[in-house]
């Protein structure tokens, strides 16, 4: 389906991993890893028992990226398909979608098996963060943010450069009817449980990306899977007591 770039690496001894198509384009990202050897695995949750141990992690996530927690940019991420666009720090409630024009601004959402996706205008120096978990994918969250910047922020789709993150995988993510018949067949395979189907979340974010126009050259996609892959956080593993990472994206 996409072409898989493989740019985004993990130093061993960092915090995170960043997609270098993003970082040759201009735009500081990274996604937040789980480390073993953090407090509260590095968790970003914002409620919880750990919730001091989890803003300091916050704080040194943004601080290794040289922002401060008054600069960024957060959505009440209600699995929707709201888009807005910031001009200063804010948290914008009911969204997943966070576009910005303005340097110096960190956008985030908070994943744990659904997909961030990064996108960057390199012409008109624009970025998004776009939360795509099965429901806003299902809405199409990706082709609605896609339509502000080319309608509204007058992006010509050839010059984005995307990010399609860690998230549930489709050796992992198992779903039924309900979730199932919402996507088309390619972006499914069938389980080795009767009635039940696996979810190609990434694929079908790369199809609202390409259908949109963005080429496949532009497009990085993660192969790297947060239900079986215990360097990320998942909720479909781990159920309530599931941390969070934060993914995040910056025009330089």
């Amino acid at each position: 389906y996409a072409r898989f770039t493989e740019s985004a690496e993990q130093n061993l001894s960092s915090t995170y991993i960043q997609s270098e198509l993003l970082l040759h384009a201009g735009a500081i990202n990274a996604v937040s890893l789980r480390v073993e050897n953090k407090p509260s695995f590095f968790s970003m949750r914002r409620n919880g028992t750990a919730g001091t141990t989890e803003a300091e992690n916050r704080r040194e996530f943004f601080a290794s990226l040289g922002f401060d927690e008054s600069a960024t940019v957060r959505g009440g991420q209600v699995h929707g398909d709201n888009v807005c666009l910031a001009d200063g720090a804010a948290t914008f409630s009911n969204t997943d979608s966070l576009l910005t024009r303005r340097k110096n601004l960190l956008l985030t959402v908070s994943v744990a098996d659904c997909v961030p996706v990064m996108i960057f205008d390199k012409e008109r120096k624009i970025a998004a963060a776009v939360h795509s978990g099965w429901k806003g994918t299902a809405r199409n969250i990706v082709g609605k943010t896609l339509d502000v910047l080319k309608n509204e922020l007058n992006s010509n789709p050839k010059d984005l450069v995307t990010f399609v993150g860690p998230s549930a995988g489709v050796c992992c993510y198992e779903v039924g009817d309900d979730v199932a018949r919402h996507f088309h067949g390619e972006n499914l395979k069938p389980s080795d449980r009767e009635g039940k189907f696996m979810l190609d979340l990434k694929k079908a974010v790369v199809s609202q990306l390409t259908s949109a126009g963005v080429p496949l050259k532009n497009i990085d996609v993660s192969d790297r899977c947060t239900i079986c892959d215990r360097n990320f956080h998942s909720f479909r593993r781990d159920g309530e007591s599931s941390g969070r990472m934060i993914a995040a994206i910056a025009i330089k």
